[in-house]
């Protein structure tokens, strides 16, 4: 009888230890599912308030984060199962726009109505829209990026990218700069009225994302392999390179705080990472919920935002999950 009650114990202990290793990162203050399934892209706006969330089998969800509300179901054209691959919503929160392989959509976030639909001539990878929808930017898969004025039908084309797909793009919120990065190694910040590249930064491998910070004085680029930085866009010097380690790793999403003294990132195997962006340095990290936590899964992180007063984290992920985290609790 003794012998099992200490094998009892013993078995209790290691079941004790082995989870809480397993727990050794913070979870999330709070956590919504917005698919049933699973999802395949995934933006938040950049007060935090609202996301675009689509998924595997139901078009694009537009999600009031504040109250966890569904306010509008988007679909492109007569086939409500569409695949929307790409996403994003306007900087005043006001527009969203919506991309398949070949199409996109704009839409009023206030009413959930279409403004239209329209092609593009090659394969979308990335989107952006500026204030109130009046431009819109594409990455496409043969190399090109296009700004569309929406008012006046003005194209641009910029072929910086050496025909290699373009990956990422970003716009600033008045839609004058241009921000494109891909599969040549650059990332290259242009003006969206003459075309003309004003800084370029090399990488070593791909680019796959990219972010403005919101007063136009800093930028984010990462490549797969661990290759991520911060630049100065006034004086187009390096800030600072993200501590990784030297193996695989691709970052996904990423987002500057309002103080502009934080960077978030979001990459696949349910990673969020929270850095100081003078040093480069890994402040804080945690791991996104799973769809079956009991068995091995990953997650990929489509979207990271900070809240307003930058105590917060938003995320969106690929298991269907949006999530909420606190910042300035300490980590484990």
């Amino acid at each position: 009888m003794l012998i099992k009650i200490v094998f009892k114990s013993t078995l209790t202990l290691l079941l004790a230890l082995f989870f809480l290793g397993c727990n050794q990162y913070e979870g999330s203050v709070s956590e919504a599912k917005h698919t049933a399934v699973g999802s395949l892209d995934a933006v938040i706006s950049k007060d935090a308030q609202f996301a675009i969330v689509s998924s595997v089998n139901h078009g694009a969800g537009f999600w009031d984060l504040k109250k966890n509300v569904l306010l509008f179901n988007w679909s492109h054209g007569d086939d409500p199962n569409g695949h929307i691959t790409a996403t994003n919503i306007s900087p005043d929160s006001s527009r969203a726009i919506t991309a398949d392989n070949r199409n996109f959509t704009i839409w009023n976030t206030t009413s959930g109505k279409a403004y239209g639909y329209w092609k593009a001539p090659a394969k979308i990878r990335a989107v952006a829209i500026s204030d109130k929808g009046r431009y819109v930017l594409l990455g496409l898969e043969d190399g090109r990026a296009i700004h569309i004025d929406m008012n006046t039908g003005r194209r641009l084309e910029f072929t910086g990218h050496r025909q290699e797909a373009v990956a990422s793009v970003d716009l600033s919120a008045n839609g004058l700069w241009a921000f494109t990065g891909g599969a040549d190694y650059r990332a290259i910040l242009w003006n969206t009225k003459s075309g003309k590249p004003k800084r370029l930064f090399e990488h070593k491998t791909r680019v796959t994302k990219l972010r403005l910070g919101a007063e136009g004085r800093l930028a984010f680029s990462a490549g797969t392999k661990g290759n991520a930085h911060i630049w100065d866009l006034t004086t187009g010097e390096k800030k600072s390179s993200l501590k990784l380690r030297e193996r695989e790793y691709v970052i996904v999403s990423a987002s500057f705080s309002h103080t502009g003294q934080l960077l978030a990132t979001g990459a696949p195997g349910k990673d969020i990472s929270l850095w100081d962006i003078n040093s480069g340095e890994r402040i804080k990290r945690w791991h996104a919920r799973t769809r079956d936590q009991w068995k091995p899964s990953g997650a990929i992180i489509y979207a990271v935002e900070f809240s307003p007063d930058d105590r917060h984290l938003y995320t969106e992920s690929s298991a269907g999950f949006g999530e909420k985290w606190s910042i300035k609790s300490k980590n484990p």
